[in-house]
């Protein structure tokens, strides 16, 4: 039996679609961790609501043996410690790869390097303190030691994520993606991490649909992506700063925070005001897929101005489109598409473009080989072959 762990997330509906097509009925079982009644993306009937402290789900976990499989998606330290007090050792634990499991949590100890000068500034002021503690000035000696020993908590849970890293038995993740799992092994100090091939539904097939149809982009106006969330790791403040030498250009940049921080959300809007006035559009509600595949052909240049693998399943649709895609070299998405030969360009360099260099379009060649290699890697046939492999 394969157990899989998961949380409510706009991937998971079409995980189940897949892992229900690749493996014989009744093989699989999905655990998302909430409530059902606030779910905003799944809505499989298949799904089984649980919460950790649910004793019919602990005996389930307790229970399982050698011949059975743990297939988590989204390995946060909580969830890695419940395996750890409740999992037999002897029962195989494969990990999907997201990103922010392993490079943001616990948040304390990475802020530093996911994070630029303006953002992480904000996220200093409003995360090693808790709200409740700002909003009252009795606990004021409770907040000057909750900044003082941050560091000594974060250092503590990034022991404790170590040894829910070690449990790992395969981490998935997308196909050539080596260098990945060396980074990881670097920032947990690991030997060896064993991995397979795996990826989700990355809208390739439906991108490369979308690309045959003419494009709506105005020719008269460069329409700029920014990020792919309302999350601090977009270091949306740090890139609008970067750009604010283009505004005076005719632009339109679009930044979708559909999800992520009510209040990192207000911090971005305010530099947006700042730098850019009335030329950013806000993509605050969730969009169902072909209608964001349709949105992502109005673009002409996107920036993913993260330090870490983030927004993956938006850098491929806007390949496969043939636009023109900025990641910052210390993004290891970065290395991995130059590494099977996808071009895309260096956000690093921005500084020193001009506005020409900038929205400068790729070359035909360029968009065709960008869309044969990533339908090579990424298509159906290819994710529900690494799939089966996996759940069989």
């Amino acid at each position: 039996m394969n157990y899989h762990i998961m949380i409510d997330d706009k991937f998971i509906d079409g995980f189940i679609d897949d892992a229900e097509k690749v493996s014989p009925s009744s093989t699989n079982v999905y655990f998302v961790n909430g409530k059902k009644e606030d779910s905003r993306y799944v809505k499989n009937a298949i799904a089984k609501w649980i919460r950790f402290s649910d004793q019919e789900f602990l005996s389930i976990i307790k229970n399982a043996t050698k011949n059975d499989k743990v297939i988590v998606h989204w390995y946060d330290l909580k969830t890695g410690q419940f395996l750890l007090e409740n999992l037999q050792s002897e029962v195989p634990l494969y990990v999907a790869l997201w990103g922010g499991e392993f490079y943001e949590d616990p948040y304390l100890y990475h802020m530093d390097w996911i994070h630029d000068k303006l953002t992480l500034d904000f996220v200093k002021s409003n995360n090693i303190v808790p709200d409740k503690y700002n909003r009252r000035p009795h606990l004021f000696f409770k907040k000057i030691w909750l900044k003082l020993n941050y560091k000594s908590k974060a250092k503590k849970q990034f022991e404790e994520k170590i040894k829910t890293i070690k449990r790992i038995d395969k981490l998935l993740l997308p196909k050539n993606n080596e260098y990945e799992v060396e980074l990881i092994k670097k920032i947990y100090g690991l030997e060896k991490l064993d991995f397979a091939d795996f990826n989700y539904d990355q809208n390739v097939d439906l991108a490369s649909v979308n690309a045959i149809e003419n494009s709506s982009v105005n020719k008269d106006e460069i329409v700029i992506q920014i990020g792919n969330s309302a999350t601090e790791s977009n270091n949306h403040a740090d890139a609008l700063f970067l750009l604010s030498k283009f505004k005076s250009n005719t632009i339109k940049l679009v930044l979708p925070m559909a999800y992520g921080n009510v209040k990192y959300s207000s911090f971005v809007k305010k530099h947006g005001a700042f730098f850019f006035n009335t030329k950013i559009e806000y993509v605050e509600n969730f969009v169902p897929r072909a209608e964001y595949i349709t949105k992502l052909k109005e673009t002409n240049v996107c920036i993913m101005y993260h330090n870490r693998q983030q927004a993956f399943g938006n850098c491929i649709p806007l390949l496969m489109l043939g636009k023109k895609l900025f990641l910052k070299k210390e993004n290891s998405l970065f290395v991995f598409f130059q590494s099977i030969g996808v071009t895309v360009f260096d956000a690093n360099e921005i500084d020193t473009m001009s506005f020409e260099e900038f929205c400068k379009p790729l070359a035909e060649n360029q968009k065709n080989q960008n869309k044969i290699i990533l339908q090579g890697l990424f298509s159906e046939e290819k994710r529900l072959q690494y799939l089966r492999e996996i759940v069989n």
